[in-house]
């Protein structure tokens, strides 16, 4: 008799379980689907945002590059980039001076380019305004990679490459788009934009041994750094933009498939 009472004890508890345990399951289900619906909703709302956002900034861009740049791309170049006109290397050969660019990221370059004697090497540049205010590069060693150098004769020639990327590498898994030495402008490019009117704007570079050269900035190459600096902004915003939406897009897929996993087990009832 006990072990009857104790065998329907037994079997009451089992059916309170699985009765408590089957609505839980459904609850949750229902909930996890519930999450996954607005989860998709809120991707599908950024994926129409940035691509809304992406196509007003196009004629912000084109008004940009059409205040006189260059495209130029090499075969040894993972990225094309803008240069502004009249800074072509080739026809500046043999003197000092700073120029600038902007690759197809928004990317900018600032490029301290210097000819002169062989026993200064440039490793740094400190741009300085006539309000009293200064900002210093980072310093770039020679031969990292973005400082490039040659000797003829008694002649140094050389060019190192001041680089500000700001966070749009943030994201992006493909290494050849990685540009090393980001940031070693440390805000340069953008201070001489800052300073686009000041007539006494000065580039000092320094180099390896502390020496330093003076180099005017003058009124054409500020213009043409302050236009560079405008279009990297708008570059920059649209690869950020870009980054945006193709996570968004990634979401999208794994959220519908997650969706549809579900609505299929509920309705199996499994």
């Amino acid at each position: 008799m006990k072990s009857n009472i104790l065998y329907l004890l037994i079997a009451l508890v089992l059916v309170s379980c699985s009765g408590s345990n089957g609505p839980s399951v459904k609850l949750r289900r229902a909930e996890q689907l519930e999450k996954f619906r607005s989860q998709l909703q809120t991707e599908r709302q950024t994926l129409k945002a940035t691509d809304s956002l992406m196509m007003a900034l196009i004629p912000q861009i084109n008004t940009a590059k059409s205040k006189g740049f260059e495209y130029e791309k090499t075969q040894y170049d993972d990225l094309g980039r803008f240069r502004p006109e009249g800074m072509d290397p080739s026809q500046n050969l043999n003197k000092s001076y700073v120029r600038c660019a902007v690759d197809e990221y928004g990317r900018t370059q600032l490029i301290a380019t210097y000819c002169g004697p062989k026993n200064f090497v440039v490793h740094q540049v400190r741009i300085n305004a006539s309000d009293g205010t200064e900002i210093t590069t980072k310093t770039i060693e020679p031969n990292d990679g973005t400082n490039y150098s040659y000797d003829i004769g008694g002649t140094h020639y050389q060019a190192v490459t001041f680089t500000y990327a700001g966070k749009v590498t943030e994201g992006m898994s493909n290494d050849s788009i990685v540009l090393a030495n980001a940031d070693t402008d440390n805000g340069a490019l953008g201070f001489i934009a800052q300073h686009v009117d000041d007539k006494n704007l000065k580039a000092n570079y320094i180099s390896i041994d502390g020496k330093e050269l003076m180099v005017n900035i003058g009124p054409k190459t500020r213009a043409r750094i302050a236009a560079t600096y405008e279009l990297g902004i708008l570059l920059r915003e649209n690869t950020r933009l870009q980054q945006e939406n193709k996570t968004a897009g990634l979401k999208i897929q794994y959220l519908e498939q997650m969706i549809l996993r579900k609505e299929i087990e509920e309705a199996e009832g499994n």
